[in-house]
């Protein structure tokens, strides 16, 4: 059977519990740039800490939100069953179920008509949803045990097919690897990663997804989630998680696929002799790296893209087109349309982002709540993409507030690219562009931008990595794949596992 693939956030969170922006709003945001999404609400914390002299800010909102939920329930059912519409764009039902002593987890129903089910461990909540078709999903397990992360314990892969391993809060997979944690709750630590879990024998699968709490789904760079699947359906989707064939990114669509022998990603399989591997990659910006990872070390590294040189006339490549920066309190409405003389936009990437919220504030600081989308692309042939987008400045130089577009072109080095933007039109030839980036400030110094980035061809952004790995391990070993870009955006295979 052949499959496609998906891209979606499991984890996100709105006003419904505690967060911003209706629920409406959340489904109609993600229906744009997504194929399915999850907005999970806060329901229940056993162990909710008691100290109101340290943590009275904390309780109150997380009781507020259980409260605004239990109240909403019927509504947060009726939402997620309106906007679910096969073939187009996906919705599960979900709770969060929180804990110190167990970690974080999200609980998602696979029909419309699951109940907030609280109880004081992981074990009551097995029984209680005994023959129904539920997952439960842990997440910012890097946090370790006893402070909301991971009890690799009680961990169980028959509930627990997936782990988020990259979010809002940071990455997961290993520690001294990217996106390191900085959030209130604490850092990263060793037996709270993956690569840890992985070694203490225990499958799962990968997935990305923002744990973002302004409304927005995909919000970019905090987290997606990639599934193989033969359809756009509840059904399809639930099963490739289940099955494994998922992995996580941090926001820009990398293409991963993974193979040992007949094995694909997710899979267990067996084989005494050598195992045949191979990895495809094709990413959104110039691959910088493509590691193999068995049993917790790199067992084979490829570095670099390549070199910018001669291409063939014309080419493929991808060019981004990103807009932002200025005044972090001004607000800027964007209309822009990009056409292409002497070649053809064959795709659009759009990489859109909500505003920057994790948790709640104690100033009661948040988001704007219009109803009304954000970003949208409002046209698209192979000539010209057009857009509307709201940005503000970054809040931070390292913090991300910017929006872009990707588009994936075929063209002649002598070719066009025309961007009319806000009363604004610039014009780059593709020699130009595979070059270097350009940029243009919209109202001069200090201004909202416009940043062209260099056009990388297809030969900087895919790669294919084959080879036999020979040597003896241990009874089962394990593999998955990293994969980085040049501009810092991630991908992690969910791992292989293959017993002699």
């Amino acid at each position: 059977m052949s499959h496609q693939l998906y891209w979606g956030d499991l984890h996100t969170h709105c006003a419904i519990s505690y967060g911003y922006g209706s629920l409406e709003r959340a489904f109609k945001l993600g229906r744009e740039h997504l194929d399915f999404c999850s907005v999970v609400g806060h329901a229940t914390w056993h162990d909710i800490p008691t100290d109101r002299e340290r943590h009275a800010f904390v309780i109150d909102y997380h009781k507020e939100g259980f409260a605004r939920l239990a109240r909403n329930w019927g509504t947060m059912q009726e939402t997620v069953a309106r906007y679910n519409e096969p073939g187009r764009f996906v919705t599960f039902l979900s709770y969060e179920w929180h804990s110190c002593a167990f970690g974080d987890h999200n609980i998602y129903y696979l029909e419309d008509g699951g109940e907030i089910v609280e109880r004081d461990s992981l074990a009551e909540l097995d029984q209680a949803f005994a023959g129904q078709e539920v997952m439960i999903h842990p997440h910012h397990i890097g946090y370790g045990k006893g402070y909301r992360g991971i009890n690799w314990e009680t961990f169980d892969s028959n509930r627990s097919p997936a782990i988020e391993i990259l979010s809002g809060h940071g990455g997961s997979e290993r520690d001294g690897g990217p996106y390191p944690m900085y959030h209130t709750m604490g850092p990263r630590q060793h037996k709270g990663t993956v690569a840890y879990g992985l070694e203490q024998g225990h499958k799962f699968a990968f997935l990305g997804g923002t744990d973002h709490h302004g409304g927005y789904p995909g919000h970019f760079g905090e987290g997606r989630t990639g599934v193989y699947a033969p359809e756009l359906s509840r059904r399809a989707i639930w099963d490739a998680i289940k099955a494994r064939r998922c992995y996580a990114v941090t926001g820009d669509r990398i293409e991963l696929a993974f193979d040992i022998n007949d094995g694909a990603m997710g899979s267990e399989i067996s084989s005494s002799g050598p195992r045949e591997i191979r990895v495809d990659v094709k990413g959104s910006d110039a691959l910088d790296r493509i590691e193999l990872v068995k049993n917790s070390r790199p067992l084979r590294r490829e570095f670099g893209a390549l070199a910018p040189g001669e291409t063939a006339d014309p080419t493929r490549m991808k060019i981004r087109l990103e807009w932002g920066w200025g005044d972090k309190e001004e607000s800027i409405r964007w209309d822009g349309e990009a056409s292409l003389s002497g070649g053809r936009i064959l795709s659009v990437e759009p990489c859109f982002t909500g505003d920057p919220v994790l948790a709640p504030t104690a100033d009661g600081g948040g988001v704007a709540e219009g109803e009304g989308p954000i970003h949208g692309i409002v046209g698209q042939d192979e000539r010209s993409v057009s857009w509307f987008s709201h940005t503000k400045g970054n809040p931070h130089p390292f913090l991300r507030a910017t929006n872009a577009l990707v588009l994936e072109t075929e063209a002649s080095a002598s070719g066009k690219l025309q961007i009319k933007v806000n009363g604004n039109e610039y014009t780059y030839t593709i020699s130009d562009l595979l070059v270097g980036s350009q940029s243009e400030f919209i109202r001069g110094w200090r201004s909202e931008a416009l940043l062209v980035h260099r056009a990388i061809p297809a030969e900087q952004l895919q790669a294919t990595l084959e080879f036999v790995d020979n040597e003896r391990g241990r009874e089962t070993d394990y593999y998955y794949v990293r994969v980085g870009q040049e501009n810092g955006q991630w991908a992690w295979s969910s791992p292989i596992w293959v017993t002699r």
